[in-house]
């Protein structure tokens, strides 16, 4: 990376980190902290002072660097992955699409199973903690395989091979995100807290998603897209996941977690009424589903229209999406003070109305367009996108505290499991969508990494799926934002 482009990078960090942390001083007052113990377990009232607590900047800032190898991963994923199984590999677009989404699949049934166990464990270490270390551990591991697809195998052990590798970073994604997003609601029950706790992680997670869409490309560039380059971009989301992990486990060892046991039960028919009864949550739930499938099917064909249409490479790609980070990253402050103001839930749908506005002017690109234009639509993605997705993430939090005052149990985890399968599931759905799709038009498949010369009915779907469909989804997101009410918010 160029030493200029780095210390303007490690400068941005340093300075969002110091004015999220002085702003949320000001807009969030200092409250003090204890701990009432009772048993084996923190306990607390979610509606007494001590439980509103502002977290050390150590325990907030520690917590939101463990997503660094999640995001990392969640991006190499679903930007990249599909288009390295098709293009270099050699997979077709519609199967390599197919295995995603039977990962996630899978992932119903291992989801629900992590999150009640982690709200049942009585580790010496803390409810959530350990697995956060063997998430982490799992997860590098699949960053290897997955991008490391041996050369050699027949068509059926590639296709096997890749099947196998999603396995393993699927359950490697629950084990350590479901005990991780479960985590907030249990160190405060601040609303203001959890947006500044989780402004932390948007910090990180804007990080790790530049490390993977703009150092790897650049990377995989310098090594013309060979297996040298893409096994050294995979030790790259290794190396992240396992920072992450540690970094979270040691910062949040004296996190003043709120524990209190009363185990619920597990009958699911149950489990799906209750969570019913919280509407929150469930609009909630509803609106992250068709807002990231949407977010799967324009990031998975960001590469196929940046290579075959726009006449784009892996740089310009990385560059595209520096711009799109540095601009979450920066604008976190920013949007922390106008949820403050505005609310959570008004901000949420200025933010997505805003963004599916940006994705249509797609719909004007073409391969004579200035580099400028397409930066400047990644600069003004970022920062509207940073917005959604801190008051989106912050949500959670607050749902989960209302449903422990809707049903008197801690949930959680499995909260947390619902939320995060949804979450894989609409990426599945978007990456699956996008490989038919592309499949159905006449996508022609290329080995290596060679562009080829596709068809105009591809060119056309491209288009349809990266400008039109965001606008019309926008529009039901909106209209389910408006409804989700939380007694107490704005």
């Amino acid at each position: 990376m160029p030493p200029l482009v780095t210390g303007f990078f490690v400068s941005a960090i340093l300075r969002s980190v110091d004015m999220a942390d002085r702003l949320s001083l000001t807009f969030f007052p200092e409250e003090t902290m204890t701990d009432a113990v009772a048993g084996d377990s923190q306990t607390a009232d979610p509606n007494s002072p001590s439980a509103t607590d502002r977290l050390p900047l150590f325990t907030a800032f520690g917590w939101g660097m463990g997503t660094l190898g999640v995001a990392a991963m969640y991006n190499a994923v679903n930007i990249l992955l599909l288009q390295y199984l098709v293009d270099y590999v050699g997979i077709g677009a519609a199967i390599a699409g197919l295995l995603m989404a039977l990962s996630k699949l899978y992932d119903a049934f291992t989801d629900p199973v992590i999150g009640a166990i982690s709200d049942r464990s009585k580790s010496k270490m803390g409810r959530r903690r350990p697995f956060l270390l063997y998430g982490c551990g799992l997860l590098a591991l699949s960053a290897i395989l997955l991008f490391n697809v041996p050369s050699g195998l027949s068509s059926n052990l590639t296709i096997l091979y890749a099947g196998g590798a999603l396995i393993l970073y699927a359950t490697a994604y629950g084990l350590f995100g479901v005990p991780y997003m479960a985590m907030p609601a249990e160190m405060t029950t601040s609303a203001n807290e959890r947006s500044r706790l989780i402004s932390f992680r948007v910090l990180a997670v804007s990080i790790a998603s530049l490390i993977a869409t703009f150092v790897g490309p650049v990377v995989l560039k310098y090594f013309d897209n060979s297996a040298t380059g893409y096994s050294i971009y995979s030790s790259m989301l290794a190396a992240l996941a396992i920072i992450g992990g540690v970094t979270a486990f040691l910062a949040t060892k004296k996190a003043p977690f709120h524990y209190q046991d009363n185990p619920y039960d597990l009958n699911i028919f149950k489990m799906v009424r209750l969570a019913w009864l919280n509407k929150p949550f469930m609009l909630l739930v509803a609106v992250k589903l068709i807002s990231l499938m949407t977010m799967a099917v324009t990031q998975a064909v960001m590469p196929f229209l940046f290579f075959q249409v726009l006449s784009l490479d892996a740089a310009q790609l990385g560059y595209y999406f520096l711009l799109f980070y540095l601009g979450m990253m920066c604008s976190q402050p920013l949007w922390l003070m106008i949820a403050r103001k505005l609310g959570k839930r008004w901000l949420f749908i200025t933010t997505t109305l805003l963004s599916s506005l940006v994705a249509l002017t797609w719909a004007l690109a073409s391969s004579g367009d200035p580099y400028i234009y397409v930066l400047a639509r990644g600069l003004a993605a970022g920062i509207i996108g940073g917005g959604g997705l801190m008051v989106g993430q912050s949500l959670l939090p607050d749902v989960m505290a209302y449903d422990y005052k809707l049903t008197g149990m801690r949930r959680e985890g499995l909260l947390s499991a619902v939320y995060t399968l949804v979450e894989k599931f609409a990426f599945a759905m978007g990456t699956t969508l996008t490989g038919i799709v592309l499949g159905l038009t006449g996508y022609i498949k290329g080995t290596g990494g060679a562009p080829v010369q596709q068809p105009e009915s591809v060119v056309n779907s491209l288009y349809t799926l990266i400008a039109v469909f965001p606008i019309s989804v926008a529009c039901i997101c909106a209209v389910l934002i408006y409804f989700i009410r939380i007694p107490g918010q704005k």
